[in-house]
């Protein structure tokens, strides 16, 4: 570990300039780079709370042409660059005395798993297998930063392990700096802008997703090669919905097959699934807070890079 930056989240250190998780492992990083891809692997790349769970949830149903009980959620408990975390948890010091984390990669789990793979990541592209989007299929959703911050608040304001120190403003001004969790994110979402018109890389707004959930899921799946009746295309759009979404995840537990159990158990304790629409920023900035982003962002994103919705 190369030191200590302040963060949105708990623990932190630097790899190679990047502020990441204590629970991302620099040794997964570094074996992305000989990490065998498959012609059939379904990359989801994000950054952190920009609708992550939800593309996998998207995915999953288009591969199962639109059943949720069918989704294979074995790889949905964690990024190929954390440490296994299907393991429990310990919520204070002395439970982690006690039981001390196994730090096994994740990745050695999405190695062996069956094809096709659906792999998560919030790395950022340079830190990914070598031309992934020719080796893979590799799809990028990206949200509005002003909802990704707020997000991001709300979800660490609901785990019991928030560092002491934590607030809002230590948030915005940790994210102004470029001082955030797996870098940047306007250099997140601009590496993967700029492979977006590769034959196997998809970029996605979150934004036009909510707006048009019919064409964005018939793109996802003509991006993976499925083709859906238009039957199993409704099924897709019902259930993918954040109130499909939150059925699925509330009676899914009784119903999970083995390898998706963990998964169940983990939503029960982690809230990956907030309100899900855009332009809830605007409960959170002051007005003051909104010019001094609206002036850093006016800065850092040129003319080439996406242009974001904010409503």
């Amino acid at each position: 570990m190369e030191g200590k930056e302040p963060s949105s989240a708990p623990g932190v250190h630097i790899y190679k300039g990047t502020v990441l998780p204590n629970n991302v492992l620099d040794s997964s990083i570094e074996a992305m780079q000989t990490f065998e891809v498959r012609p059939d692997d379904i990359w989801l790349c994000t950054y952190p709370k920009s609708g992550t769970h939800w593309m996998f949830e998207i995915v999953g149903l288009i591969l199962t042409k639109g059943v949720p009980e069918k989704i294979d959620r074995s790889l949905a408990t964690g990024t190929v660059e954390m440490i296994d975390m299907t393991q429990k948890m310990p919520a204070t010091r002395e439970e982690e005395l006690k039981n001390p984390l196994d730090l096994s990669p994740f990745a050695d789990k999405i190695a062996k798993a069956p094809s096709p793979r659906v792999i998560i990541t919030h790395l950022p592209l340079r830190y990914l297998p070598p031309n992934l989007e020719e080796r893979g299929r590799v799809i990028c959703v990206a949200r509005n930063p002003k909802d990704v911050l707020n997000s991001l608040y709300n979800m660490v304001m609901r785990v019991e392990t928030k560092p002491p120190d934590f607030s809002w403003e230590l948030l915005l001004g940790v994210f102004l700096e470029d001082k955030d969790a797996f870098g940047p994110w306007r250099d997140h979402v601009r590496e993967f802008w700029k492979i977006r018109e590769k034959k196997n890389a998809a970029f996605f707004f979150y934004e036009s997703m909510r707006k048009d959930p019919v064409g964005s899921v018939r793109n996802v799946a003509a991006h993976i090669g499925v083709d859906l009746t238009a039957e199993e295309l409704q099924k897709v759009v019902e259930h993918s919905s954040f109130k499909g979404m939150s059925k699925t995840y509330a009676t899914g537990e009784a119903n999970a097959k083995e390898g998706n159990k963990v998964f169940f158990e983990q939503i029960k304790s982690f809230p990956f699934l907030g309100k899900g629409y855009s332009g809830q920023w605007k409960d959170r900035f002051t007005v003051a807070q909104n010019e001094m982003f609206d002036k850093w962002y006016n800065e850092k994103m040129t003319g080439e890079d996406p242009t974001f919705q904010f409503e």
